[in-house]
């Protein structure tokens, strides 16, 4: 099987998560006239329907589909590239493969690698074995997710061309911390879009650039639980980035630290003054709620 596959061309495919904009990315598809399948044919997830996982042949990557797919993986990233000599049904077998794991208590949960803003980090938890057998019929894959430039991994494995139809995939439970913890910042940004702190019309790594320095003083000021984290970003944006320098919110957040408060408590110790002259100094700014 090998040997005939190194004689097929590489074609190019796309990973697209339909979640992320369930409006657009079916119909896109659909009205593209390239092949896709759905990731998800033959499991319960499957019933999600224009939220699926697809995967699509991309012939010319410059066609006015793939243009507007790359420009809503921007806005809100969906897309993962995948290289490979594999045709697409096999190919989207092999990926549904390697979508559950183990992740201990007789739990399964579903790995999101096809989030670009994940994969990388779903590669280094796989560790290089199980990375290796996902890698084998692909010749590498690409992502952007939160950054400028796409990322790409190669194949690196000896099983070079062998597809997988089933894999037991098992994750120890600082596996799912580390994955977690990863994830927390794009979670956060959502709810606080949601909230209305942040214009999602903005590209996503903009938006992501603007609450990383607020993301990383909440952890700074020894914030832990995901809610004290929101809580603090929610402050940056209402008051302003610098909020914690002011003397009144630093000592109720010292405080907090010492006596292991929640955030909501410290800020509440603040007195009503404080944030009304703050909210004075602030810039006007019509998308963000104050």
């Amino acid at each position: 099987m090998q040997k005939n596959l190194a004689t097929r061309p590489v074609q190019m495919f796309g990973l697209v998560d339909g979640a992320a904009s369930p409006d657009s990315i079916q119909p896109l598809l659909e009205q593209s006239g390239a092949p896709f399948v759905s990731v998800y044919e033959g499991l319960p997830e499957e019933q999600a329907g224009a939220a699926s996982l697809f995967l699509v042949r991309i012939d010319n990557p410059q066609a006015s589909w793939a243009r507007e797919l790359d420009a809503i993986d921007l806005h809100t990233p969906c897309l993962v590239l995948v290289w490979s000599r594999v045709d697409l049904p096999e190919l989207a077998s092999h990926l549904r493969a390697f979508l559950f794991a183990d992740i201990g208590d007789g739990v399964t949960a579903m790995v999101r690698y096809f989030d670009p803003r994940n994969t990388g980090v779903v590669l280094r938890v796989w560790g290089e074995q199980l990375s290796n057998l996902f890698m084998a019929p692909l010749e590498q894959i690409g992502y952007r997710g939160r950054h400028e430039q796409w990322l790409t991994s190669r194949n690196r494995s000896r099983e070079t061309g062998r597809t997988s139809r089933s894999v037991v995939i098992e994750l120890a439970q600082q596996d799912v911390d580390v994955l977690t913890e990863h994830a927390e910042p794009d979670e956060l940004m959502a709810s606080l879009t949601d909230l209305g702190h942040i214009d999602e019309v903005r590209p996503y790594r903009e938006r992501f650039l603007d609450l990383e320095p607020r993301y990383k003083r909440a952890i700074g000021w020894g914030l832990v639980e995901a809610r004290d984290r929101l809580g603090y970003c929610e402050y940056s944006y209402r008051y302003g980035i610098g909020f914690d320098t002011n003397a009144a919110v630093r000592d109720a957040l010292d405080a907090r630290r010492r006596n292991a408060d929640t955030f909501e408590n410290a800020m509440n110790s603040v007195p009503v003054r404080v944030w009304r002259a703050m909210k004075r100094e602030l810039p006007a700014q019509p998308s963000m709620t104050v």
